[in-house]
């Protein structure tokens, strides 16, 4: 995980192992704090994997080195991540205030 991912988390949890490892590893995010540190961060990661993707095409090219591609994909998976957890929170507070009325 880069720093921008991993500082929110560590803030959030701190050095509890067991928050760790229910949102990152084990099991589903329950809550919109969970949906908030999770989603940025698988974002980040599944985008840094796709960003990886047209490095051997030809190293010739300037945008095709190696950190460049891979970051790129990292931050714009970290955007989409913040957008959709965003909007699954937004989501999940109206669904519980519908039920609550």
């Amino acid at each position: 995980m880069s720093v921008f991912t991993f500082t929110p988390a560590a803030c959030v949890f701190g050095s509890s192992w067991a928050d760790w490892h229910r949102v990152f590893a084990h099991t589903k995010p329950i809550g919109c704090t969970d949906f908030m540190i999770c989603l940025p961060a698988y974002g980040a990661v599944i985008g840094a994997w796709f960003g990886a993707w047209p490095m051997p095409l030809d190293w010739e090219r300037q945008w095709q080195e190696w950190p460049i591609c891979v970051t790129y994909g990292a931050i714009l998976g970290y955007l989409v991540g913040m957008v959709l957890s965003s909007g699954l929170a937004i989501f999940h507070n109206r669904r519980k205030h519908e039920k609550g009325d």
